[in-house]
């Protein structure tokens, strides 16, 4: 899932790279990447749901959607200001990069096998 969620930046490099004049093809691009997204975002929010499990399960997943929307928040307000000094190409290469840290984090993480599958109890 991380994959799903990181790699389609990459074509957003290609798009600064190449600058194709084919709607059909940035078309394509935006869905690819749109779909990643969507596929990976929805990890994420089982992840959230994984680790709100517990006595307070709507108070920690409040405190999960505040990260989640803090680490969209922080990079946006400076994402304008570093695109400028970098341009597009650079800026959408460095995006790529910065997604190395969720790939080694990901290593670490440890989910019980049994998350989300019915149990006999509860059938």
């Amino acid at each position: 899932m991380v994959i799903a969620i990181n790699v389609p930046d990459a074509v957003y490099v290609y798009l600064s790279q190449a600058l194709p004049q084919n709607m059909l093809i940035v078309n394509i691009a935006v869905a690819i990447e749109q779909f990643g997204y969507g596929f990976g975002f929805t990890a994420y929010m089982l992840y959230m749901i994984y680790v709100s499990d517990g006595p307070h399960k709507t108070a920690h997943f409040a405190i999960c959607t505040g990260f989640m929307a803090m680490g969209m928040m922080l990079p946006g307000m400076f994402s304008g200001w570093l695109q400028e000094i970098i341009g597009y190409q650079h800026f959408f290469i460095w995006v790529v990069i910065a997604t190395i840290p969720s790939f080694v984090v990901t290593k670490f993480i440890k989910i019980d096998t049994n998350f989300g599958k019915k149990s006999e109890a509860a059938a």
